[in-house]
């Protein structure tokens, strides 16, 4: 008789030994067993990448066709591919997060697992795998970047590591963001779209109220405003905010606008580690009142 893949890890959770090594197999299990349940959102993942960086590419190779030339760095050229990298990053952890919690309830397999194993172990497990699947698309998406910018300028800028460790450290934001919601949705498709809305709307929304607003105040609460140091990590500004008039730059009498470029790194590396970690917390309390029907 066959078993489903969620009564398989059931089994194997009731042979660990007890104690802290229990605690350590099951979350190994549940890392290896949410790798091989999700290979085939991996492969769509690195699918994903690779037709956006053929648009990117297509884009780059019709825009140095009508000028005639190639953008003058090697740098210019790599930040040319990260215009949509945000979004990228954002399709990437819905599609692993938007079920990392919500399936169990949308589908009942918590009946099978949580008597077996806590959910805090599970937790953990799936949060290890879910965002090494998701690192691993954007770790791909940008060897494909390194590759064609070595080709074409026989030369790698090493700001460029540092720019996916941004994206790698953005995506774990991101990541968390749409746990959180999947955390207490009731499905996974409204988990993802709650997520899409969020990112795409609301904080959006909210970074432009803050700078016609003319708040001086950095925007560390906005999500979205931490995908900006992905790029400008290539050449940060010394002045990391620019001023401005409501209706343009000719509007003298207008009333001043405040716009913020990108977060310093001290700022970037605390408020996203904050940021993630007050998302989870709550995702993680969130999941633990959930109760299975």
């Amino acid at each position: 008789m066959s078993i489903t893949q969620e009564e398989n890890l059931e089994l194997r959770f009731e042979k660990k030994p007890v104690g802290l090594m229990r605690s350590l197999d099951q979350v190994g299990a549940t890392t290896k067993f949410e790798l091989r349940r999700n290979v085939k959102n991996m492969i769509i993942s690195l699918f994903v990448a690779g037709f956006i960086f053929l648009l990117s590419l297509i884009i780059n190779l019709i825009t140095e066709s009508r000028l005639g030339e190639s953008p003058e760095t090697a740098t210019d050229y790599i930040t040319s591919y990260l215009g949509m990298i945000s979004f990228f990053i954002l399709i990437i952890a819905t599609m692993f997060g938007g079920n990392i919690i919500a399936l169990d309830f949308d589908k009942q397999t918590g009946n099978l697992l949580f008597p077996k194993i806590t959910k805090g172990r599970l937790f953990v497990g799936r949060l290890i795998a879910r965002y090494l699947l998701s690192a691993l698309a954007v770790i791909f998406y940008y060897i494909l970047i390194v590759i064609v910018a070595a080709i074409k300028y026989s030369e790698l800028p090493v700001e460029t590591w540092a720019s996916l460790g941004w994206a790698l450290l953005y995506t774990f934001l991101v990541l968390s963001l749409v746990i959180f919601f999947s955390s207490f949705m009731k499905k996974t498709s409204t988990a993802i779209v709650v997520s899409l809305v969020m990112v795409l709307l609301v904080f959006n929304l909210g970074s432009t109220i803050l700078t016609i607003t003319g708040v001086e105040v950095e925007p560390l609460f906005i999500l979205t405003y931490y995908s900006n140091i992905i790029t400008h990590s290539f050449a940060m500004p010394t002045e990391r905010f620019v001023e401005g008039f409501l209706g343009g730059p000719h509007s003298v009498d207008a009333p001043s606008i405040m716009q913020w470029l990108t977060p310093s790194v001290g700022g970037a590396i605390i408020g996203m580690l904050i940021y993630s970690a007050i998302l989870l917390i709550a995702a993680y309390f969130l999941f633990r009142r959930r109760q299975q029907k």
